[in-house]
């Protein structure tokens, strides 16, 4: 059996299921049809619907735009859509290629205009009025370079097995008609070959700027290397910091800002008593640093705010208050993995305390944790 016949047989399976169910036909030739034809009928709707033969019409394929709409006020979309299928294989069966359009147009003039939006080099247009089981079919053939019908031809059949030979004639005399016109179609325009690139020549690959974690926590100690007055009364103490950051892009790297807390402590001995010194720093802090992508990059911070000193004398009295601090400086990171790395700074601070401001470098080793 050739394709065109396949095609017939698939469609008529079609309007028997269509009788069967969306459309109130009469169900006698449903009940009459073989369990068979269903199976082959489900193996015909996955066969491509290739064009059958080697008879083209023209020396280039040419393309028809097919539009089915009812003429009465509702459209029954399963008839519209069996008879555009129709249509559809009967042109294909010639070697015309086809397409479908979601939009819908009401005259010639607005049938061109949509085949020349889909690049169609015509359009099938059929209307249809359905009379019980009978349905009568009016196709019109467009010439988008006419903005109007170059062909017309009407059918009427009952929906049987009879109905594709119905369709055939339809679509046989309208192509028979227009033959001359789809022989004289224009070849397809050439594509252009691009030239092969240059191997010398490699394309330029957009910047890739790194991503930019939006919290970076860190954690670290530190000797307390004391400065100035401060070595009267100890030489070196011992430094814990904890700092929390929001990060954003900047110009060349990324700017960052939250809060900065940890412990400083130091043993000091003065001329007639010794103690041991407590400071918990807990201040803002402002960075800016480089985001280069790779593993190496640079910070500078300065944070600073109120400071929690406490000392406690070997004489077991004690005592406890708030002064200023600020502290800052300059490091390195280095990233093991994109959220994790570890930073080097040297650093300086200074904590206020009225009768003897405490200063001193804490050269800091941190892990870093970025989210």
């Amino acid at each position: 059996m050739g394709c065109k016949a396949l095609s017939h047989v698939f469609l008529f399976l079609s309007r028997v299921l269509l009788q069967s169910g969306r459309v109130k036909f009469n169900k006698s030739a449903c009940a009459s049809l073989p369990r068979a034809c269903f199976a082959l009928a489900a193996v015909l709707a996955f066969m491509p619907l290739a064009p059958c033969g080697a008879d083209g019409l023209a020396h280039r394929q040419p393309t028809v735009l097919v539009l089915v709409y009812s003429s009465s006020q509702s459209d029954n979309e399963a008839l519209s859509t069996l008879i555009a299928d129709s249509f559809k294989m009967e042109l294909e069966s010639q070697g015309i290629r086809t397409l479908s359009a979601a939009e819908r147009a009401a005259d010639d003039r607005a049938v061109a205009a949509l085949a020349t939006k889909n690049r169609a080099d015509f359009a099938l247009w059929g209307t249809y009025v359905q009379v019980g089981s009978e349905v009568q079919i009016n196709a019109r053939w467009i010439d988008p370079e006419k903005m109007a019908a170059a062909a017309y031809a009407s059918r009427t059949g009952a929906l049987n097995f009879s109905f594709d030979a119905v369709v055939s004639s339809l679509v046989d005399e309208i192509i028979e008609s227009q033959k001359q016109r789809i022989d004289n179609l224009p070849p397809a325009p050439a594509e252009r070959t691009p030239p092969p690139p240059n191997p010398a020549q490699k394309p330029a690959e957009p910047e890739r700027r790194p991503r930019i974690p939006p919290f970076a926590f860190s954690l670290g100690s530190a000797p307390f290397i004391a400065t100035f007055s401060a070595l009267n009364y100890f030489p070196v103490g011992l430094s814990v910091s904890l700092a929390g950051h929001y990060q954003i892009r900047a110009p060349g790297g990324l700017f960052g800002f939250g809060l900065a807390s940890g412990l400083s402590g130091f043993h000091g001995r003065g001329a007639y008593a010794e103690a041991d010194f407590y400071v918990v720093p807990i201040g803002i802090d402002v960075l800016y640093g480089t985001r280069t992508g790779s593993a190496v990059d640079f910070f500078a911070h300065l944070a600073g705010g109120p400071a929690i000193f406490a000392a406690t004398l070997t004489s077991g009295e004690s005592l406890a208050e708030v002064i200023p601090y600020v502290t800052g400086g300059v490091g390195i990171t280095l990233s093991l993995f994109d959220s994790l790395g570890i930073s080097l700074e040297g650093g300086y601070t200074c904590f206020f305390e009225p009768a003897d401001p405490i200063m001193g470098f804490t050269p800091s080793l941190s892990v870093l944790v970025r989210l």
